[in-house]
């Protein structure tokens, strides 16, 4: 039996085609799911999303009007929920991003002092990509929090590559500047910190010398 094409799917879907809708759904639900855990960093949540991603899709098939290519509609569609559940951890101050996981890794004991400034870093950070501009905060999520190429960032949102490169520059850029303030405090507070340390490291030795 031939296999159907898309467009046929898709016609099929908003006609209430269950099977339809499954098949097409099914034909992309590996590369939603890579993308899922790339932002989530976790199976059982990225698989949830997914669920409820496609579910919303289906409910909304009529809206698509085919001015992207399905697989770009539904990546969008799945990186919202995905970005939005981001948001939740945020407001539940579960949220930490994968360096500051790696930082904490690192470390067998992380101080107080540490998890704080991680949790510092990584609300920082998500705040300064939840106020970039839509365009430019796709390509920085799907480059930067799933880790995909700048090809495969370009085929899932419909841009050219050329188009892509430079969203992420310009992601970056704003990123760099709204993000200027928080190292400087980071780093004024890590050298008074240090001060401090070998101040105490001072005195402590002044006290053992005969």
């Amino acid at each position: 039996m031939q296999e159907k094409r898309e467009p046929e799917l898709i016609a099929a879907c908003k006609r209430g085609d269950h099977a339809a809708g499954t098949e097409l759904l099914c034909r992309h639900y590996a590369s939603s799911l890579r993308l899922a855990r790339g932002i989530l960093r976790s199976n059982d949540e990225s698989e949830d999303a997914v669920q409820s991603a496609y579910f919303s899709a289906l409910g909304h098939i009529r809206n698509f009007r085919g001015d992207a290519t399905f697989k770009t509609w539904i990546t969008r569609i799945v990186m919202n929920e995905c970005l939005a559940r981001l948001r939740e951890r945020r407001r539940r101050r579960d949220w930490v991003s994968v360096e500051a996981e790696r930082n904490m890794l690192a470390s067998a004991a992380p101080t107080p002092e540490k998890l704080t400034l991680c949790q510092e870093i990584a609300s920082a950070l998500y705040d300064a990509a939840s106020i970039l501009p839509k365009p430019l905060r796709e390509v920085f999520a799907l480059c930067v929090f799933s880790g995909l190429s700048i090809g495969e960032t370009a085929a899932a949102l419909g841009l050219t590559v050329g188009a892509t490169k430079t969203r992420l520059s310009r992601a970056h850029a704003r990123m760099r500047s709204h993000l200027q303030p928080v190292w400087a405090e980071i780093n004024i507070r890590g050298r008074g910190a240090r001060e401090h340390k070998s101040a105490a490291w001072r005195q402590r030795g002044s006290r053992e010398t005969p």
